[in-house]
């Protein structure tokens, strides 16, 4: 079924039901609306002129809880926004939300037929808007979004994607970062041309559907991602978890994986889009390089990465020198420390991380304390080692703060303003 069917059957179900009807996007974007508009209210009038649903008729839709609904959600007037009644009915394919049926009852409740007939033309709708192309080309939303986390944004990019996406109009965002690796390897993997070509053409069809996604782009080193945050709801897993499963799961060519770091959310604004930017690659990075940490990783989970951001790089040499030196159990005897200090000196969890006997375990800690010159049972000393340790670990960060032109960066100064 193409466009033309859309507004066909639109046109059709509201001279079989004697209401107006329209379709809009998860977005607020307006797709096609009915003939038969004797009833329409001011909202709608002005949502045919802009094809667009104004950013509070929006939120208003939202609070009654259209998004996650599974059948007809009766949304009531709201005098103040110019809106009769209506009822929305989602349209869903395969869990995914891709759009919503709308039906005024301006001339009264719909009868229980009228919203069987409505039922159906949304089963019948989900094909033509899961074919509907989005904007994906380099001058539509996705330029726009690319502009605004880049290194040149400003006011005008601000204000060109407000206008193309009006709901981010006074709304707050994430932004998402994808990085490459390989499953073993503490370090980001090069983007290849193959991975390329699969985040360009997987990441935007898979997100589009969430009500949360804005718009995304790949640059040479890694993929971003747009989100708006709900104002009246924590930071959302969801959204953060179908970004991994969409550039991870069914982007990811074989014996590539992807991890993915969010920001904490943040006003709608061009500085802020940027230092957002930075927050969710540095969550990114980290979660490849320190496999201690969770993933899909948010900012506010980095711990005391967070800080040590906003710090000059620290010299670690002197207080781990010793464990450097110590031939070739130097590596174990570093990993060893690291494991038990991330597990609160916990004996027997790290043992059973690192698959030793309790007793080998308590003989590698007492070597290391011999070879440190340290008290582990003293909290100072092993707040001091702990932050060595993870001070070594981030300053093998390869990734400027932006990350799109696929540069590398030889310290932290260049990315340590946007934490601050």
């Amino acid at each position: 079924m193409e466009s033309g069917g859309v507004q066909a059957r639109l046109d059709a179900l509201a001279a079989r039901i004697g209401h107006g009807v329209s379709v809009d996007d998860p977005d607020g974007g307006l797709v096609a609306y009915s003939a038969h508009e004797a009833g329409a209210d001011a909202a709608r009038i002005a949502a045919i002129l802009t094809r667009q649903v104004a950013p509070a008729i929006q939120d208003w839709q939202n609070r009654h809880g259209i998004a996650e609904a599974n059948g007809p959600v009766h949304v009531p007037a709201n005098p103040a926004l110019g809106m009769a009644p209506r009822v929305c009915v989602p349209i869903r394919a395969d869990g995914r939300c891709l759009g919503y049926l709308w039906v005024l009852e301006s001339d009264g409740p719909l009868a229980d037929t009228a919203i069987t007939e409505a039922l159906r033309c949304a089963h019948d709708l989900a094909d033509a808007l899961a074919r509907r192309p989005g904007p994906v080309v380099d001058g539509g939303v996705d330029g726009l979004v690319r502009r605004l986390v880049g290194e040149e944004s400003g006011a005008d990019v601000r204000d060109r994607l407000a206008a193309a996406v009006p709901a981010l109009v006074g709304a707050r965002v994430q932004v998402c970062a994808a990085v490459p690796y390989r499953p073993g390897d503490e370090r980001v993997a090069a983007l290849t041309s193959a991975d390329f070509q699969r985040l360009t053409a997987g990441t935007a069809p898979a997100l589009r559907p969430h009500p949360a996604y804005v718009g995304s782009f790949v640059g040479a080193t890694h993929a971003v991602v747009l989100l708006r945050h709900p104002a009246d709801r924590p930071p959302f897993a969801d959204a953060l978890h179908r970004v991994a499963e969409a550039v991870g799961g069914r982007t990811a060519p074989a014996g590539t994986r992807f991890a993915v770091g969010a920001s904490e959310p943040v006003p709608f604004a061009a500085g802020t889009a940027r230092a957002a930017h930075a927050q969710a690659l540095a969550a990114a990075e980290l979660t490849v390089l320190d496999p201690a940490l969770p993933e899909p990783l948010s900012w506010s989970d980095l711990g005391p990465y967070r800080a040590l951001l906003r710090m000059p790089p620290a010299d670690t040499e002197d207080v781990l020198a010793p464990l450097d030196r110590a031939a070739t159990s130097g590596d174990t005897l570093t990993r060893t420390l690291e494991t038990y200090l991330d597990l609160g000196g916990d004996a027997q969890r790290t043992a059973a991380r690192l698959r030793l006997h309790r007793t080998s375990l308590y003989y590698r800690l007492g070597r290391i304390a011999d070879l440190l010159g340290a008290d582990l049972g003293d909290g100072l000393v092993r707040l001091e080692l702990h932050l060595a340790l993870k001070s070594r670990r981030l300053a093998r960060r390869s990734l400027t703060g932006s990350g799109l032109s696929g540069e590398l960066s030889p310290d932290r100064r260049s990315a340590r303003d946007a934490f601050a």
